[in-house]
């Protein structure tokens, strides 16, 4: 079987989206299994359908304690984790395990509470909150946590390609205008214009507060199952067209240190996997969604997909082409800068309300296609994914 035959032949027929914000009073756990119900109500499914379960663990969560508390009989429990790109391949593996026969219709979840936790950060770039990493020459010089990676990543793309402030700032204030229109975002009653982010305090240089992603609490669960089953359910199918996966060790990895060197995220063969898989072009999309726990991963996207030549994405959005009327429609919940942070699940939530036509002003009109993209880790360590969907 080639991947054009898995074209369409699944699709999510079920989204649950918790409260997004600080929430002391459900821990992790809590959190997914009110996701998971949010869910099943969302598709009119009951929960003995659901026979598969597979999840990114956050903070506080822990393995099938959701599963129990929501009543979920699955006989297919598997817990997957390579960072931002972990809900895409979430996606892909769903897709594998019910062609395997292994399950019929799975829940793909996501759940965190690190914004009431306040978990260590690591010692180290490779850290994560949950597992501080030892002690370390890198941890002595404040080299620690993903944003020290970012700022060396974007600090080299503005001196290769002259990346501006106010072209970072652009990505930050046009995201959140969408979430200004959006009453769930946590940041949907905080405007932000130029100067607030010129003026915003740094968090790792040229990375000020506003580049940064939020930290929050919350959880999501989607139901994906076959398109034969999904036309049984209560609201309109999201089909999976395409997806694909790429890693930067692909052609970089000659050392840790190769970060300093970087130029742009390896994401051709994803790219060039989840679009030939679907049968589609750029010219076919209708909306994006790109991951940006930085603002400038929004950009670097731009450029490694084809959307924009080297080094030009900074004048592109600067223009305004991210806007719903601009030549590209992206990320348009306000995603982790200014919608919610649950990795890579926040795309897929928005890409899916896209395509069903459930987001208000930021509705893209008469979208069909949406094209959602991952990343996981920083550096050489970037793992990319992408994933194309239609209404």
């Amino acid at each position: 079987m080639s991947s054009e035959d898995l074209r369409d032949k699944y699709a999510f027929v079920g989204v649950g989206v918790t409260k997004q914000g600080k929430i002391p009073e459900m821990n992790a756990d809590d959190l997914a299994t009110q996701a998971i119900q949010l869910a099943l109500e969302d598709s009119g499914m009951k929960k003995g359908e659901v026979d598969g379960y597979i999840f990114q663990p956050g903070a506080g969560l822990s393995t099938v304690t959701p599963l129990h508390r929501a009543g979920i009989p699955a006989k297919f429990h598997w817990q997957m984790q390579t960072g931002g790109a972990t809900a895409i391949s979430t996606v892909a593996a769903a897709i594998g395990t019910m062609e395997a026969g292994l399950c019929q219709v799975c829940i793909l979840l996501y759940a965190n509470n690190a914004s009431s936790m306040r978990p260590p950060a690591g010692g180290a770039t490779s850290g994560t909150p949950m597992a501080p990493q030892p002690r370390s020459t890198e941890g002595a010089y404040g080299i620690f946590g993903p944003a020290t990676s970012a700022a060396f990543m974007a600090r080299r793309y503005m001196h290769l390609y002259g990346l501006t402030k106010r072209q970072l700032g652009a990505v930050a204030i046009t995201f959140r205008e969408y979430a200004n229109k959006r009453p769930e975002a946590i940041m949907y009653d905080r405007k932000l214009t130029i100067d607030d982010y010129l003026n915003a305090r740094m968090i790792v240089e040229p990375l000020c507060l506003f580049d940064c992603c939020l930290v929050n609490d919350g959880a999501v669960a989607l139901i994906i199952t076959s398109a034969e089953r999904a036309k049984n359910y209560k609201k309109r199918p999201v089909y999976v067209m395409g997806y694909g996966l790429d890693h930067s060790l692909r052609e970089l990895g000659g050392a840790p240190q190769d970060v300093f060197e970087w130029d742009g995220f390896i994401t051709q063969k994803a790219g060039d996997h989840a679009f030939n898989m679907a049968g589609v072009t750029h010219n076919d999309v209708d909306v994006a969604e790109m991951y940006d726990a930085f603002t400038f991963f929004c950009l670097s996207q731009l450029e490694s997909y084809g959307i924009c030549k080297k080094g030009e994405a900074g004048a592109f959005v600067e223009a305004g082409n991210l806007r719903l009327d601009g030549e590209w429609p992206s990320n348009t919940s306000g995603t982790q800068l200014s919608w919610s942070y649950l990795h890579g699940f926040t795309h897929l939530v928005e890409g899916i309300r896209q395509m069903r036509g459930e987001c208000m002003e930021c509705q893209v009109k008469d979208a069909e296609i949406a094209m959602i993209t991952g990343v996981g880790g920083l550096g050489v360590g970037s793992a990319n994914a992408c994933c194309i969907l239609r209404r």
